[in-house]
């Protein structure tokens, strides 16, 4: 048994500092106990740690491809002494190319960032590239206006799938997909409408969107109505 050398007071032998005087006791007097220890330990997920490097790895690859090919770009130019806006273009495009990757590789864990994250990014583009040439056209009339809506769209529809009682049922994904999908297209035409026809005009979309709630429809429906064993077997035969 071990004495504190301030207070006096007694001392485990795995304490490492005094209870009552807060005396740091030197390292080499401590023992460390071996009896605290948990029957069942905390798992470690080894798969996780196993898909971060992974991810390492295609990010750091790609990375070095896109580096690859701005030289080349870089060097194309500088040999042509082009005085076109190619490279430019090109640059832009490598670098947007790499932050999407990041972001679908999931180094932001919550969807709803990821796809906030996206929207931004898409908007940046295209102002970029539409400023390139010094004018804002196309990115201010269409890319603005169906990119902001498609990012809300598909924020809420993820957060709705998030909170919604069939998280773990994967097979309802494809279901929200088309509720989005459905969502946006009519309003992709109204705005592709309004900037070349001058007035409200609705076709195809309306025809898809149909299209797309008839069939979510029908995949919820038959899913809820189907026997517990056929949920199974498509759950198996989709890997879900």
């Amino acid at each position: 048994m071990a004495y504190c050398s301030q207070c006096g007071v007694e001392l485990e032998e795995s304490v490492s500092e005094c209870p009552l005087c807060n005396y740091k006791v030197p390292e080499d007097l401590v023992k460390s106990d071996t009896q605290n220890f948990s029957a069942f330990p905390e798992a470690i997920n080894a798969y996780e740690r196993q898909q971060y490097v992974t991810r390492n790895k295609i990010l750091y690859t790609y990375s070095m491809i896109v580096i690859a090919g701005a030289l080349i770009a870089l060097t194309l130019n500088f040999i042509t002494d082009s005085s076109t806006d190619l490279f430019k273009y090109i640059m832009v495009c490598l670098i947007t190319s790499v932050i999407i990757l990041f972001l679908l590789l999931g180094y932001i864990k919550k969807i709803e960032r990821i796809i906030v994250g996206l929207g931004i990014t898409a908007i940046v583009m295209s102002l970029v590239l539409d400023g390139i040439d010094g004018k804002l056209l196309w990115s201010v009339y269409y890319a603005l206006p169906m990119i902001f809506y498609s990012t809300l769209v598909a924020f809420f529809v993820s957060k709705k799938y998030s909170k919604s009682a069939y998280t773990n049922h994967f097979i309802f994904i494809p279901v929200y997909i088309c509720i989005a999908l459905a969502m946006i297209l009519p309003v992709t035409e109204l705005v592709i409408a309004l900037n070349t026809r001058h007035r409200f005009y609705m076709s195809w979309s309306i025809i898809s969107t149909i299209s797309l709630l008839a069939f979510s429809g029908i995949v919820a429906g038959l899913y809820y109505k189907m026997p517990a064993y056929i949920k199974e077997r498509l759950l198996r035969l989709f890997h879900v």
